[in-house]
């Protein structure tokens, strides 16, 4: 996966342990196969390598990254309704600490 997106993602270490994370759920549209490694929570014989390679090759880590932008977004954006003060930057420092994170 790319290794921009975050260290979990990259690691696949969400997929050993039987997670689907968003950029497997939009990798499935893409590759429908997925669909039965997530039902049986990879748990099946090279699954976890395989959806890792799949989601790879998809968009959805660049979806997922997407997804996070509008959220993150959006909670600026309301946080403009606060009054300045330390719990605000903090609250908005942890939209750039998400989507920026590297592990």
């Amino acid at each position: 996966i790319n290794a921009e997106y975050g260290g979990k993602a990259a690691s696949g270490s969400d997929l050993k342990l039987g997670l689907a994370t968003a950029p497997v759920l939009y990798a499935a549209r893409e590759f429908p196969q997925l669909n039965d490694m997530i039902l049986r929570g990879f748990s099946g014989e090279g699954d976890a390598e395989e959806a890792f390679h799949l989601v790879g090759r998809s968009e959805g880590v660049e979806l997922t990254r997407q997804l996070a932008e509008r959220y993150c977004a959006g909670a600026i954006r309301d946080l403009e309704d606060m009054p300045e003060c330390e719990e605000r930057d903090a609250l908005s420092s942890l939209c750039d600490l998400v989507l920026n994170r590297t592990n």
